[in-house]
C-alpha cells in the first residue's frame, strides 16, 4: 500500500503543481504553441486520471498484494475501502457533471448568439462566409459547431484595411477548421470543477493563448505577419461573447510581437523530447497499477 500510494501521490504532486509551473514559465512553447497544447492536454488527462486512481488505490490496498488480487476480494471490504471508493466516485461523477454542465452552458450561449447573429447580420460579397452586424464597437469572433459562423461588426470594417481584414478573416478560420474550441472546453470544465486549484487556473489561460498563437501562425502562412500584428493591436483589445472564439484577448502585445519577430521552431531532437515526456505524463496513471500494494 505505501509504495503505490507514495508513487501515486507524488506523480500527482508533480502534474498538479511542478510541471504546470514550469510549462507556464517557459520560453519554448511560443515556438512549437502544438506541441506545448499536447503537452497540456497530457497534464489534464493524468491529473485526473491519477486522482481517482490514487483514491482506488487506497481503497483497494487492504484487500489484497496487487489490484487484480484486491478486486477478487472486495466482499471483504471494510471502512477504508468505501470511504476511499465513495471519494473516487465522487470526483469521477464531478468531473463527468461540470463537463457535461459546460458544454451545454457554452452550446446554449452559442446558439443564442447564432440566432441573434441571424436576425440582425448582412452578408459581404468582399468576405464569404463573414456575417457583419450593424456595431460601431470593432469585433472578430466565431462561433464553432455544425453551423459554424464568422462574425464581423462593422465597427471592424471600418476600422481595418483590406489586407488588415483578410488576415483577421483567415485568423477566425484556423479557429474554426482546427476546432479549437473542443481544446479549450476541457480545460473551462477542469477550472470550474477545480477552482481553488492555482494550477488549474494556469493551465485554461495558457491553453487560451496556444489557441490563438496556432491561429496566428495558420494565418501567417498566407498572409502578412504585420498586417495581421496591426489588426491586433486596433482591435486586439474588443469583447468575445460568451461560447465564442475571437480575435482579441489579454495577449495582444505578446501575440503581435511574436508576429512581428517570429520565434525559431524547436528543432528535431527537442520536439521528440517533448513528445516523449507527453506520453509519459499520459501514461503515468498506470504507475499505481504497476507498483504493488503492499
Amino acid at each position: 500500500m505505501l509504495a503505490a500510494v507514495v508513487v501515486l501521490a507524488g506523480w500527482l504532486l508533480l502534474v498538479a503543481t511542478g510541471l504546470p509551473a514550469w510549462l507556464a514559465r517557459a520560453d519554448w512553447p511560443q515556438r512549437s504553441p502544438a506541441l506545448a497544447l499536447v503537452l497540456w492536454q497530457s497534464l489534464g488527462l493524468a491529473a485526473g486520471l491519477l486522482s481517482l486512481t490514487l483514491l482506488g488505490t487506497v481503497a483497494l490496498a487492504p484487500l489484497g498484494d496487487d489490484h487484480v488480487d484486491a478486486l477478487r476480494h472486495l466482499r471483504r471490504s471494510g471502512v477504508q475501502t468505501w470511504v476511499a471508493g465513495g471519494l473516487a466516485l465522487a470526483v469521477l461523477l464531478r468531473l463527468l457533471t461540470v463537463l457535461v454542465a459546460s458544454t451545454a452552458r457554452t452550446l446554449r450561449a452559442r446558439h443564442a448568439n447564432r440566432v441573434l447573429v441571424d436576425l440582425v447580420a448582412s452578408k459581404n460579397l468582399l468576405l464569404r462566409g463573414a456575417s457583419v452586424v450593424d456595431h460601431d464597437v470593432p469585433l472578430a469572433y466565431c462561433l464553432p459547431g455544425l453551423r459554424p459562423r464568422l462574425v464581423l461588426s462593422r465597427g471592424t470594417l471600418d476600422l481595418l484595411s483590406s489586407a488588415e481584414l483578410q488576415a483577421v478573416v483567415a485568423h477566425e478560420q484556423a479557429h474554426l477548421a482546427q476546432r479549437h474550441d473542443l481544446v479549450v472546453l476541457p480545460f473551462v470544465a477542469l477550472a470550474r470543477t477545480f477552482p481553488a486549484v492555482p494550477a488549474v487556473a494556469v493551465a485554461q489561460a495558457e491553453v487560451a493563448l496556444l489557441v490563438e498563437l496556432m491561429a496566428d501562425d495558420r494565418a501567417a502562412r498566407k498572409h502578412d505577419r504585420a498586417q495581421l500584428a496591426r489588426a491586433l493591436w486596433k482591435i486586439g483589445t474588443g469583447g468575445t461573447p460568451a461560447g465564442a472564439l475571437g480575435l482579441a484577448g489579454e495577449d495582444v502585445l505578446l501575440r503581435a510581437r511574436r508576429l512581428l519577430e517570429p520565434p525559431l521552431p524547436l528543432g528535431s531532437p527537442a520536439r521528440i523530447a517533448v513528445v516523449v515526456l507527453a506520453a509519459v505524463i499520459a501514461a503515468s496513471p498506470l504507475s499505481g497499477v504497476i507498483v504493488p500494494l503492499v
